[in-house]
């Protein structure tokens, strides 16, 4: 078991929540896609993340009905270490084939762990 060690911690007296999560964590890959345009055309790469964390569903799953379809809804809730996944908002993710989109991150560095809601993306056109 390794523990991490916050510099920023003694200076803020926060209390460090990443001990409190080794107990819990189970080591997670992620392949995170990064979309971008190069001379007009659309270039993506794949990047692939180890790391400690615990992933968890964030709410019931839930079936939209709307006039151009159905679809279902699945929120996920990642809690790592700060500093060994660093994905923002708006980010793309694979996770045991399934791909998803970063919502929403808290950052709880001084603390000592990260936050991330994800949902689960569209995949109909590979956008």
């Amino acid at each position: 078991m390794t523990y991490s060690y916050n510099p920023l911690a003694s200076l803020t007296n926060m209390p460090q929540m990443d001990t409190t999560l080794q107990g819990w964590q189970a080591p997670l890959t992620l392949v995170r896609v990064k979309q971008n345009v190069v001379d007009g055309d659309l270039v993506t790469s794949e990047t692939t993340i180890s790391f400690q964390g615990v992933w968890q569903p964030l709410k019931d799953e839930a079936l939209s009905l709307k006039p151009e379809g159905q679809r279902s809804w699945e929120w996920i809730w990642i809690h790592a270490v700060a500093s060994q996944l660093n994905l923002e908002t708006a980010d793309k993710v694979i996770f045991q084939g399934k791909r998803y989109k970063v919502i929403q991150k808290k950052d709880y560095s001084l603390n000592g762990f990260v936050e991330y809601q994800l949902c689960r993306d569209f995949e109909g056109n590979n956008v």
